[in-house]
């Protein structure tokens, strides 16, 4: 661990686990840990990280993330920052509200858009650093700006046109830029309407594995869904450890109880080398993996 010559801010905490903080429940511990819940708490923790030279990483809701099983040599800093407020048909919404919470807030007033992101979890801020979406919809299409803590330690207001948004993309993975804020641009329609759509999409993942996971394991390349390749290869159901490719969803690793980030890592490794085998497909990973030396 780093030799640390700083306070740092109040709340700071060492070695804490950071499979509780993933909806996959594995990982190990990170060395520091902090749980930021307004811009101000945001901007302490980032400069006790640079003031002791330290690699930090942000959290958001942990649902689309392996974490290593030795943990990660830093500080996470988890986003809890969750004020919002609507202005006409526009949320200007925190980065660590909750996406269900917006889509929600978006219905009870009658505004239409973000039905697709029903079901889908995380923070608004993680939703728009991997563009989350379905096959054709995307949070990127209703962003109309974006406010960061910029890796120059200043605040910048990006508008849509700057985010560089594509398929389960965005710049935000390519900087060390911090989300703080979301302005969402929406429309107004009926109540019943959105309600109706609300639960066409939330049927349509009902599919879905019910057990702990990170979520869609590789993106869907251009030949066919990740899923339905995997399956082809015969590895649904297929386990190691505690950690199984899912029976009802060949795209979704599931911790059983009592899985390793190991075990994960082989799963992943096997389905990429069989789809390659079969279909001369390669599948890119869709979640992030922290602490295993390729941040």
């Amino acid at each position: 661990m780093a030799q640390i010559n700083f306070e740092g801010p109040t709340g700071l905490k060492k070695n804490e686990i950071l499979a509780v903080h993933t909806t996959l429940n594995i990982g190990g511990a990170a060395d520091w840990f902090y749980e930021a819940k307004t811009t101000e708490d945001l901007l302490a923790a980032v400069a006790f990280a640079r003031k002791n030279n330290l690699p930090w990483f942000i959290l958001g809701g942990g649902s689309n993330l392996l974490v290593a099983d030795k943990g990660f040599r830093g500080l996470v800093i988890k986003i809890h920052n969750s004020q919002f407020v609507i202005r006409n048909s526009k949320i200007v919404v925190e980065a660590g509200v909750p996406l269900v919470k917006i889509v929600d807030l978006a219905a009870k007033n009658s505004l239409t858009g973000l039905e697709f992101a029903a079901g889908i979890p995380g923070t608004i801020g993680g939703a728009v650093v991997g563009n989350a979406g379905t096959a054709d919809k995307w949070i990127g299409d209703l962003v109309e700006k974006v406010e960061v803590l910029g890796e120059d330690g200043e605040i910048h207001q990006l508008p849509t046109s700057e985010c560089q948004f594509g398929y389960r993309t965005s710049r935000f993975q390519k900087t060390k830029e911090i989300i703080l804020r979301v302005v969402l641009k929406l429309k107004k329609d009926s109540l019943q309407k959105i309600k109706q759509r609300i639960a066409e999409n939330l049927s349509k993942r009902a599919n879905q594995p019910k057990e702990k996971s990170a979520g869609s394991i590789f993106k869907n390349p251009k030949e066919k869904p990740a899923g339905w390749l995997i399956d082809q290869c015969g590895l649904k159901g297929i386990r190691i450890g505690d950690a199984q490719i899912s029976p009802q969803h060949a795209n979704f690793i599931v911790n059983l109880g009592k899985a390793r980030a190991a075990d994960v890592l082989k799963l992943i490794s096997l389905a990429r080398t069989e789809v390659r085998k079969k279909f001369g497909v390669e599948l890119e990973e869709e979640i992030y993996l922290l602490g295993f030396g390729r941040i």
